[in-house]
């Protein structure tokens, strides 16, 4: 038997454990995923390091801005080319003026 929570909010006991947890009990999101559709992990594009000189702009963004990423863990790093567009997306999203126009700098190095 397994919990699921309920429509209004009660945890309410089903007759299975989740579908992914009765598959595969010990592999990670990614690798149950890429099993139920049925495509192997090697699929997946590598990430690409962005360069040192962006990740360190990037970086300091995401300290000077701290409420545009309030969401963010504290031990998060910025370190791949699809991280930057992120950084740049939430500083247009949630920033002032000034948070703006740091994204419109760091848009222009991409």
């Amino acid at each position: 038997m397994g919990r699921t929570l309920g429509i209004y909010g009660g945890i309410v006991e089903t007759r299975h454990k989740t579908r992914s947890r009765q598959l595969a009990p010990n592999l990670t999101f990614r690798q149950i995923r890429c099993a139920m559709n049925s495509s192997p992990a090697s699929s997946w594009p590598e990430r690409i390091p962005a360069p040192p000189e962006l990740v360190e702009k990037a970086e300091e963004l995401v300290r000077t801005y701290r409420g545009c990423f309030r969401f963010r863990h504290p031990d998060a790093r910025v370190r791949y080319w699809d991280d930057l567009p992120l950084v740049v997306e939430h500083l247009r999203d949630y920033g002032d003026k000034k948070a703006w126009k740091a994204a419109q700098e760091l848009q222009r190095c991409l």
